[in-house]
């Protein structure tokens, strides 16, 4: 792939994670009769659409849908509890660009209440929360547009420590174990950082432009200008396994790896592929295919593909069979998708045009 197409496109998808500049939202129908039910509790309408019909194309089912406006989701705290980020409108709006931009802010929200509680409030804007695997951590960062200083927070004491002092790419960075979290920086290095913020430089890439880092076991996987690369943590060799690639993700066990790659102008496709790179299965195809993730259990993958480049259609793929099942359609995808702990939901984050700004909005999936 061209070097300078691989940037354009890398930067694009940053300004479309850190802006959320999204497009039309309507909720996936299977034709099933759907019943929706809107309460509004502390000025926040949500949506409870009801959805008990098994799909046509798994045996999966679908046990209804929630809808959250107003807020962008995260990461999940519990099977009940999401972090959200929202605009906190109890702080005065800054002038950028001509327009009025309030800060954004991190939140608890509880799905059984509806109710919110204050995680990080301020002036500064923090985003792209990410929970531990033991959800006792939260990795965020302070953002500067496409850019941010990066923080883990101690969710049972409020205390927050600085990784490193320099910026990275919004959106980067990864839980490499309950204890220790990885990302790459500006130059290109992989850094590796634990819960009380002392931080190492895990490999040195030689690469200027790193991103889609994860870790499984000894290795250490990452692309670098669409090449995807595994480093040896015990033998410090790197090898280059595909080309073409913009996203690897290895399963929760480490047995496989989710791939997405560039085929062909105006195509993608997301293969799943063994820990060499040998590809096993398609799974999808599309113009664009963003938010993949792996189920806890590693047996589904759940992704948005789009065939136009805006409007995403969002599917949970059984890895052995690669089965389909439908969740929701026609949406703007502004994060990663995020199962819960135990599997049994899915947290779709979205957004819309409104107006002069975007509005995001949180759906969440609950499944049996």
């Amino acid at each position: 792939m061209n070097a300078n197409i691989y940037s354009k496109l890398v930067k694009t998808g940053l300004i479309l994670l850190a802006t959320a500049t999204l497009m039309s939202m309507t909720a996936c129908s299977t034709g099933n009769t759907e019943a929706r039910q809107v309460v509004e509790k502390s000025g926040k309408k949500i949506t409870v659409m009801d959805n008990t019909a098994e799909s046509v194309y798994t045996k999966l089912k679908l046990e209804g849908i929630s809808k959250i406006e107003g807020v962008r989701g995260m990461d999940w705290v519990s099977e009940d509890t999401l972090v959200v980020d929202k605009e906190n409108r109890k702080l005065s709006p800054v002038m950028i660009e001509g327009e009025k931009r309030y800060p954004h802010n991190l939140y608890q929200y509880d799905l059984a209440s509806n109710g919110e509680t204050p995680l990080l409030e301020g002036e500064k804007s923090y985003g792209f929360a990410k929970l531990s695997p033991d959800r006792k951590h939260m990795l965020y960062q302070q953002l500067y547009e496409s850019t941010g200083i990066g923080y883990i927070m101690n969710l049972e004491t409020g205390v927050s420590v600085k990784m490193v002092d320099a910026e990275f790419m919004a959106g980067e960075g990864v839980w490499e174990d309950t204890g220790h979290v990885i990302f790459p920086n500006m130059e290109g290095d992989i850094i590796r950082a634990d819960v009380n913020g002392k931080s190492e430089v895990a490999v040195k890439t030689g690469q200027r432009s790193v991103s889609s880092v994860a870790q499984s076991g000894n290795t250490i996987y990452y692309v670098a200008m669409g090449e995807m690369i595994t480093y040896d943590t015990e033998t410090r060799q790197s090898e280059v396994l595909k080309k073409d690639v913009w996203v690897v993700l290895p399963s929760p066990d480490g047995s496989k790896l989710a791939v997405v790659k560039h085929t062909k102008p105006g195509e993608n496709v997301l293969v799943l592929c063994d820990i060499k790179g040998k590809e096993l299965s398609t799974l999808a195809t599309g113009m664009q295919l963003f938010g993949t993730s792996w189920s806890p259990d590693g047996s589904k993958l759940a992704y948005a593909v789009s065939e136009d480049g805006d409007k995403y259609r969002i599917f949970i793929t059984e890895a052995e069979t690669g089965e389909q099942t439908p969740v929701l359609g026609d949406n703007g995808i502004s994060d990663q998708l995020r199962w819960s702990p135990f599997g049994k939901k899915l947290l779709i984050p979205t957004g819309v045009l409104k107006g002069t700004g975007y509005q995001s909005t949180a759906y969440v999936i609950k499944l049996s």
